[in-house]
């Protein structure tokens, strides 16, 4: 082999070991690192970089309550569906299943420019001033469901903190058969206030735990315990994450039962 052929073929070589060396999403650290040394920080940047790298993010989900109190236990379901493509089509649903009958759909949809929403419980459809003024209020009711995921997708337009403060990596797990890091901290200082609707309540005490996937560092389950004056609220919200795939335009369209605006 001449001179000139060696040289081209290790400047090759050298190439192709640079682009195979390149981290996938949501990898920050070459897979030579055990994962057990990974630190709670690291994994949650590592996450949050996922989300805000993804072409698009689909996911169903279910937040399950129940409220404990010295009379006894209380529970109630509420589905949540989040479509989303990239720089600022999104499409957020729940379900909040009252009493008896009483169910009520809560729609938030934009195309990047227009920001649109519906609430079952007042008819009619309104225009927020953004996405975050769309979705926060929402936040009490749909057992956070309406912030979290769409602050991680669009950090600069939901304008949302970090999910926990002083996180600490707690003893890994699975969920639905997926190995996951275990993160626990809280979702801020406590006490602090929660709009639930018309109400306002105070968190004296809370827990929240991240279940988050090992392998695509996509958020899989949260697991959160808060103490209020009267009764606790144990609530996990599951989801059933999936990045860069085809979003079909219906899962985009805002779909409110009419399009009367709000009075």
């Amino acid at each position: 082999m001449s001179v000139g052929a060696m040289k081209l073929r290790i400047a090759t070589l050298a190439i192709a070991g640079v682009v195979l060396s390149r981290p996938v999403l949501g990898q920050e650290v070459s897979p030579r690192v055990d994962a057990g040394d990974l630190t709670p920080v690291k994994i949650l940047r590592t996450m949050e970089r996922a989300y805000a790298g993804c072409r698009s993010y689909r996911d169903a989900g279910e937040v399950r309550t129940t409220i404990v109190t010295d009379g006894g236990r209380a529970g109630s379901d509420r589905p949540f569906t989040t479509a989303f493509v990239r720089p600022g089509r999104l499409r957020f649903q729940f379900t909040d299943p009252g009493l008896g009958e009483r169910s009520s759909s809560y729609i938030v949809w934009s195309d990047g420019t227009e920001v649109l929403s519906w609430w079952d419980a007042k008819p009619g459809v309104r225009r927020p001033g953004s996405l975050q003024a769309a979705l926060a209020p929402a936040a009490g009711i749909s057992g956070g469901s309406s912030v979290r995921i769409p602050g991680l997708l669009m950090p600069e337009a939901m304008g949302e903190g970090p999910l926990l403060i002083a996180p600490e990596r707690i003893e890994d797990g699975t969920d639905r058969g997926v190995a996951c890091f275990r993160i626990n901290g809280k979702s801020r200082k406590t006490p602090y206030t929660l709009s639930m609707g018309a109400r306002v309540l105070t968190v004296k005490e809370e827990s929240v735990t991240l279940l988050i996937d090992r392998a695509t560092f996509l958020l899989r389950k949260v697991q959160e315990t808060r103490t209020f004056d009267t009764y606790t609220s144990e609530s996990t919200t599951t989801y059933t994450p999936e990045v860069d795939v085809e979003i079909p335009a219906g899962q985009l369209a805002f779909g409110a039962p009419e399009t009367a605006p709000a009075p």
